[in-house]
């Protein structure tokens, strides 16, 4: 057995277990969303680590926290949904610290906005 003691990878192991017990409870809402979330949980959006919906019209998006507001970035997520048929679906979106998630299991928002 080898035992992993570089700190990074630690921390994305850790993301990693945290963020698939909570997938694992999640259940899917359609493919619409299926495709939504795989979307920012892969390589082409580069900002997210990860995402969830943690309803049918709440999409959750993990980012690391830089300091900044993340308005503006919900808001673009915002428009990635309305090109993928969620316009007018009054979806709720947060932006949240995957660090914090990781550390403390807490949702900690950096930005929101509906998405109309």
């Amino acid at each position: 057995m080898k035992i992993i003691t570089n700190p990074a990878t630690m921390f994305l192991l850790m993301t990693i277990i945290i963020m698939s017990s909570i997938h694992a409870n999640a259940g899917s809402y359609s493919v619409q969303h299926d495709k939504i979330t795989k979307l920012f949980q892969g390589n082409e959006e580069p900002t997210a680590v990860d995402a969830i919906w943690t309803a049918d019209n709440i999409f959750k998006v993990g980012v690391f926290n830089d300091g900044s507001n993340r308005d503006g970035y919900a808001e673009y997520v915002c428009m990635v949904l309305k090109d993928y048929g969620f316009k007018g679906k009054n979806i709720y979106i947060q932006i949240i610290d995957i660090r914090k998630l990781n550390l403390n299991k807490k949702w900690v928002k950096l930005g929101e906005t509906w998405c109309q």
